[in-house]
C-alpha cells in the first residue's frame, strides 16, 4: 500500500487535481533532479529529464491508481530515463566521432549533413504553431527566452517548456535517423 500522506495526493493527482500535481511535483523533483545528475553528470540535463517525468506522471496520471509506491515508481521513472538518455547519448557519441575520422569534404559527408538539416526542418514544420515559432525565434533568429515571452505574450516557463519540447521532438527524429541510416 502506498504511503497515506501520498496515497491521497496520487488520489487526487489521478483526478486531475493540479494543488496535488503541485505538491508531488515540489515533494519530488529536487530529489529526482539529484538522483539523474549523479547519472548523467549534468545539472541542466537532470531538470529536463526530470520534468519530462513529471510531464509523463501528468499525462498518465489516470494509471497512477496500479502503482503500491509512488515513491519507488518515480524512482524508477528516474533511473529508466537515465539510462535511456546514457544509450542515446552514447548512440549519439559514436556517431559523431565516426562521422568527424571521415574525410570532412567528402560527398557523402556533405549529403549527410544536408539530410539532417532537412529532417530538422521538417520536424520543425510539423509542430504545432507556437512551440515552432518559440523554436524559430529561438534558434534560427538568436532571440532570449525572455524577448520570445514578451513577443508572443507568454510566460518564460511556457517558452522554456516549447523548446524543450521542440528539442526533444528534433532529438528523437535525429536519434532514430542516426540509428537507422548511418
Amino acid at each position: 500500500m502506498m504511503e497515506t500522506e501520498d496515497a491521497q495526493y496520487v488520489q487526487k493527482l489521478i483526478l486531475g487535481e493540479h494543488s496535488a500535481f503541485k505538491f508531488l511535483f515540489m515533494k519530488y523533483f529536487p530529489k529526482m533532479k539529484y538522483f539523474i545528475s549523479h547519472f548523467v553528470k549534468s545539472d541542466a540535463v537532470a531538470e529536463e529529464l526530470s520534468q519530462d517525468i513529471f510531464m509523463k506522471i501528468w499525462e498518465n496520471r489516470e494509471k497512477l491508481s496500479k502503482i503500491q509506491s509512488f515513491n519507488s515508481y518515480i524512482y524508477r521513472m528516474s533511473k529508466n530515463i537515465s539510462l535511456n538518455y546514457l544509450e542515446h547519448k552514447y548512440l549519439e557519441d559514436v556517431y559523431l566521432e565516426s562521422y568527424q575520422e571521415e574525410t570532412e569534404t567528402s560527398i557523402e559527408s556533405e549529403l549527410y549533413a544536408r539530410e539532417i538539416e532537412l529532417l530538422e526542418q521538417l520536424t520543425i514544420d510539423q509542430m504545432p504553431s507556437q512551440r515552432k515559432m518559440v523554436y524559430v525565434m529561438s534558434r534560427k533568429k538568436g532571440m532570449k527566452n525572455e524577448e520570445i515571452a514578451a513577443v508572443l505574450g507568454i510566460s518564460k516557463k511556457t517558452v522554456e517548456n516549447h523548446l524543450n519540447l521542440a528539442l526533444k521532438e528534433i532529438r528523437k527524429v535525429l536519434t532514430l535517423f542516426i540509428v537507422f541510416f548511418i
